[in-house]
């Protein structure tokens, strides 16, 4: 799912037989609002910005996946959560990473679509925490094809993501949160430099 909106799907939509295909996607909480169909598809809280939805990919594009969908698959909406994320962990996974003024800002950016869907991924950011040698952990999805990681020394760092965050999301095909994150022990706390 490459840079691409809801496209006309080449299956039928049903999660039959496509549980393999399912996976989590990031939006701002704003997608939904005014949507048609919104209160039909499945959503689930991630933080006062952000919100996860769920996508069947069909190769050509994607469907959202309802609660009707689930209901007629016989899944409740956890066990939905964790098959997509299973699947997404299943996925090869790029990135790069730069030290940039005492701190180191990787970059997760894989050409499938789902790179900031990758901020789910507990162990992946708990791995970072683990092993920063800055203050903070920051965290940045300014659009869906790219998660930024950032082990921040100082106050510096904290502007260089914010500058960084607002840039890609105003490059981003599909943005997603023009503010980046703090991330500490499974909390989240949004933070603006001004």
């Amino acid at each position: 799912m490459t840079d691409r909106q809801e496209g006309k799907p080449t299956a039928p939509r049903t999660l039959a037989g496509q549980e393999e295909r399912v996976f989590p996607i990031m939006r701002h909480r704003s997608f939904l609002d005014g949507a048609k169909g919104a209160p039909t598809i499945v959503s689930r809280h991630h933080t006062a910005e952000t919100i996860v939805l769920y996508a069947c990919d069909v190769g050509e594009g994607y469907f959202l996946i309802s609660h009707a969908m689930l209901t007629e698959a016989g899944l409740s909406e956890d066990a939905l959560h964790r098959l997509a994320l299973n699947n997404l962990r299943a996925l090869p996974m790029k990135s790069r990473t730069e030290e940039l003024g005492g701190n180191r800002i990787t970059f997760i950016s894989p050409p499938d679509g789902y790179a900031a869907s990758r901020i789910l991924l507990d162990d992946l950011l708990e791995s970072h925490e683990t092993h920063k040698k800055g203050t903070h952990l920051g965290v940045a999805i300014p659009h869906q094809d790219v998660l930024i990681i950032a082990d921040l020394a100082d106050e510096k760092g904290a502007q260089l993501l914010a500058r960084l965050t607002m840039d890609f999301a105003s490059k981003g095909d599909t943005p997603i949160c023009p503010i980046p994150f703090l991330y500490e022990k499974g909390e989240w706390e949004m933070f603006l430099i001004v």
